[in-house]
């Protein structure tokens, strides 16, 4: 290739970019919000997947957290009415050689 025919293909090129100049930007502003589309929508089902696990986690611990409450109702009540036998009614655990066996039938 001569040196005229590089400086003419080099000048055709530049003439062609500067009148196509609005249509490569939009094609690369189209490529690179495409991009972030993607990029974003990956985010988001990471994002919803985290949330459901912890959605799941929340609910475990809930149902933990009620079985611990009824636990401690539970044992709660049972010191509460001893409590109150001791105390109203002055009552005390028999020792072992005051406990009387009752026969059954």
């Amino acid at each position: 290739m001569s040196r005229l025919q590089q400086s003419t293909l080099l000048h055709v090129i530049r003439q062609d970019l500067g009148r196509h100049l609005g249509l490569l930007t939009l094609t690369a502003l189209t490529v690179a919000t495409s991009l972030g589309v993607i990029y974003l929508t990956h985010l988001n089902r990471e994002l919803v997947a985290d949330r459901e696990e912890l959605l799941q986690q929340r609910d475990a611990l809930d149902v933990e957290w009620r079985h611990l409450v009824i636990e401690q109702t539970a044992l709660a009540e049972h010191s509460r009415i001893e409590q109150l036998a001791t105390r109203n009614l002055s009552m005390q655990r028999p020792k072992d050689d005051q406990e009387v066996l009752v026969p059954w039938r």
